[in-house]
């Protein structure tokens, strides 16, 4: 039922760990799908080691492409749900059953999940790591792209919170505060910084103005889906 769509940029270290907390959290999970920048040979080999499908994404490394990447698995999949997700997660047992009882709701197309780490997420208003039903971004899509789960102008930062509070305007939005996917983020004193991260958070002013410009199109927009 659900494809597990995960980025990955220079760390082949983490490609193991996260199987295996997918696969010893999981009952509803079909396929992990890692997408892997060109040239990025050692991480390549990692998930090939593994039995998750691993694509090569058939654009290269040009800024931030988390966005871009989480789109193209789309593309490459079929399941009617899609969690966007990321290499430094440990999925907490159940996680995905927790998630898919509020998938009963016809309105819930984007569902939340607790990092245990962001104050906001913890309390529901937030989620950096959501699942997303299919149809919702064939026939919604981004505020202004159907088709696409993510807008693509984001260098790393703030896409998350378009996708949330573009789900909150069209009252599509849950969260499930019991369904745990640990977010190991060095902020939360769970990992270490690296490369990766600070290459994500290098123009974080620059996307939060992108959020602040696009803003007017879901804000104070309500619709019913």
């Amino acid at each position: 039922m659900i494809a597990v769509l995960v980025p990955v940029l220079d760390r082949p270290e983490r490609v193991g760990p996260l199987v295996a907390s997918i696969e010893a959290a999981s009952t509803l999970v079909t396929r992990i799908v890692f997408l892997v920048s060109p040239a990025d040979d050692v991480q390549l080999a990692a998930c090939l080691a593994t039995d998750a499908m691993t694509v090569v994404v058939p654009f290269a490394l040009e800024g931030g492409d988390y966005a871009r990447k989480i789109n193209y698995g789309v593309e490459l999949t079929d399941e009617p749900w899609l969690f966007q997700a990321g290499d430094d997660l440990s999925f907490h047992r159940g996680w995905d059953r927790e998630a898919m009882r509020l998938a009963e709701r016809p309105t819930a197309h984007v569902i939340g999940t607790n990092d245990l780490g962001n104050p906001m997420v913890r309390s529901g208003a937030h989620s950096t790591h959501s699942l997303i039903r299919r149809a919702y971004i064939e026939e919604q899509g981004t505020i202004d792209e159907p088709g696409k789960a993510l807008h693509e102008g984001y260098w790393h930062c703030w896409v998350d919170n378009e996708l949330i509070e573009t789900a909150k305007s069209r009252n599509a939005y849950f969260a499930a505060r019991r369904s745990c996917v640990e977010h190991l983020h060095h902020i939360w004193r769970k990992g270490t910084d690296d490369a990766t991260y600070r290459r994500g958070q290098e123009r974080y002013t620059v996307d939060h103005r992108l959020f602040q410009r696009r803003r007017p199109l879901w804000r104070g927009r309500r619709v019913v889906s």
